[in-house]
């Protein structure tokens, strides 16, 4: 009887302890002003999607939409607070910054939505979230721990580390000299590349296989199942994919 009590006990102690946050609360912000003298944006967060977009060559705006849960409305939003965010320039880079506090046992999160010319280096870095760039048209280096990455119509060179999640890069132009290097170590990597480009390429994945497809003037120094080595035309640009597990895939648009 007494096996039974304690039990009892400890069950209603833990149910105490477990409080249910289950109402999300929203705070939307925006600001905008112009992009001269900016040529560089480094967004970072700990807890977020990110969406880049090309837009205006003369605006830059960004909407930063804070967000976590409580036990009503009221709680929800009273906990906003605990999230930072902030901007600040540094000669010619804008830094964007969200942090949320630890444990993150409200669902904290930062979700940035950016728009800015297209002519514009990126830094982009998520613990928690997804990113995607559109329509970009510099060097972009993305880092996303636990979340999916895709590029739409991208130009120049691109830098992609996802430990947890699939990459599609959409490339608009790939040309003499750029460079893309995508790793994924738990997820599938696909790159689009112009039918015209001309590019090096060196594919490899552990648990995966690796595809060259629709480029017929392709050549192979290694044609393995899950590593490929090679040129289409000149080889004037340089593809390099990584997958400890899925297919790395380079595929003509």
């Amino acid at each position: 009887m007494n096996r039974y009590l304690a039990m009892f006990v400890l069950g209603a102690l833990f149910a105490a302890g477990c409080v249910l946050y289950n109402v999300q609360a929203d705070l939307p912000e925006t600001k905008s002003g112009p992009a001269i003298g900016i040529t560089a944006v480094d967004v970072r967060v700990d807890n977020g999607a990110i969406l880049v977009r090309a837009g205006q060559d003369s605006v830059l705006s960004y909407t930063v939409t804070k967000s976590c849960k409580g036990t009503s409305q009221a709680d929800a939003e009273a906990h906003l607070a605990d999230i930072k965010t902030g901007d600040s320039l540094s000669g010619s880079t804008l830094f964007l910054w969200g942090k949320v506090p630890l444990p993150n046992n409200r669902s904290y999160n930062t979700k940035y939505d950016v728009t800015l010319p297209a002519a514009t280096q990126l830094y982009v870095q998520t613990t928690n979230g997804a990113v995607d760039l559109d329509s970009m048209a510099r060097a972009a280096e993305v880092v996303a721990t636990n979340g999916a990455v895709r590029t739409t119509a991208h130009s120049g060179s691109i830098s992609i580390e996802a430990t947890n999640g699939t990459i599609d890069c959409d490339m608009a132009a790939f040309g003499i000299g750029n460079t893309a290097v995508l790793h994924s170590a738990n997820g599938r990597v696909t790159i689009y590349l112009p039918a015209d480009a001309a590019f090096a390429f060196d594919i490899t994945t552990s648990n995966g296989k690796a595809n060259v497809t629709g480029f017929s003037s392709a050549q192979y120094s290694t044609n393995d199942a899950s590593h490929k080595v090679g040129t289409v035309g000149a080889g004037t640009a340089a593809v390099t994919l990584r997958s400890e597990n899925g297919n790395v895939n380079i595929q003509a648009r």
